[in-house]
């Protein structure tokens, strides 16, 4: 503690002495211990990542998302707001767990996709404690908020691959290739032969295979988002908490 603040004192001196005028943000900095700063990089990687997530997800399941609402949620992600909120059935959500719970329900969810982005948009500000402002000491974030995220996160990726809906559908598309996605379209329950699939455009056209590895950008973008959350919570001291694959089948959102 004697160091940091010796630090500190020669930093706030430096910038005096050197004719230098620190910005607010300057002094935060300065202020802020390394373990603090560690986490603030982590959120900000988790929000950058967000994005992509969101990015990805719209075009994979493009009639899931209203384009309404598209640029207002980036920029809520991006500015970290805490006033966007959605509606369902005239009600006012604004609690994560109702939107991942929409999010991953078995009925016809119209823009099914925000509810999840914003599920876990509003999830991560409650781990990191965004509505609480700029933090100096790291002690001052919530481990079990962060191990809260941790878990959620775990169970999203799990239930973002195999869970479908009343007519056994995927709620979402990720992992599939996109010749698997046509085929989803075209056939649905109807009955399909191996010259069917060899006529699919992406199949016909040898843009892929049915060999083709399944699309894992959606588990990666998820597992780096746990690595931040994971990197947050061992800065605090503690280990994160990993859940079994029979506890990911039963859990609903924590």
């Amino acid at each position: 503690m004697v160091s940091i603040v010796r630090n500190l004192i020669f930093t706030i001196l430096l910038l005096f002495f050197t004719g230098c005028v620190p910005t607010q943000e300057d002094v935060k900095d300065v202020f802020q211990t390394n373990s603090a700063n560690i986490i603030k990089l982590d959120y900000k990687k988790i929000q950058k990542l967000l994005v992509e997530f969101k990015e990805k997800l719209d075009k994979r399941n493009p009639d899931s998302f209203d384009k309404n609402n598209l640029e207002k949620i980036y920029k809520a992600i991006k500015n970290s707001q805490k006033d966007i909120l959605l509606k369902h059935k005239d009600m006012v959500l604004e609690n994560y767990k109702d939107y991942l719970q929409l999010a991953f329900s078995k009925d016809e969810i119209v823009n099914r996709n925000d509810y999840l982005v914003l599920g876990l948009y509003h999830l991560i500000n409650y781990a990191y404690e965004v509505d609480k402002g700029h933090k100096v000491l790291a002690l001052e974030y919530s481990v079990e908020k962060l191990q809260i995220l941790y878990k959620n996160l775990q169970i999203l990726r799990w239930k973002i691959k195999v869970d479908k809906d009343i007519n056994n559908k995927y709620l979402f598309l990720t992992w599939q290739n996109n010749w698997q996605i046509e085929m989803e379209k075209k056939y649905k329950d109807k009955f399909y032969t191996k010259k069917d699939i060899e006529n699919l455009e992406y199949i016909k056209n040898k843009k892929e295979s049915i060999y083709s590895h399944s699309n894992f950008s959606f588990e990666v973008i998820l597992t780096q988002m746990m690595d931040a959350t994971a990197n947050s919570i061992k800065a605090l001291g503690e280990e994160p908490k990993d859940l079994s694959l029979s506890a990911l089948k039963i859990f609903i959102f924590l």
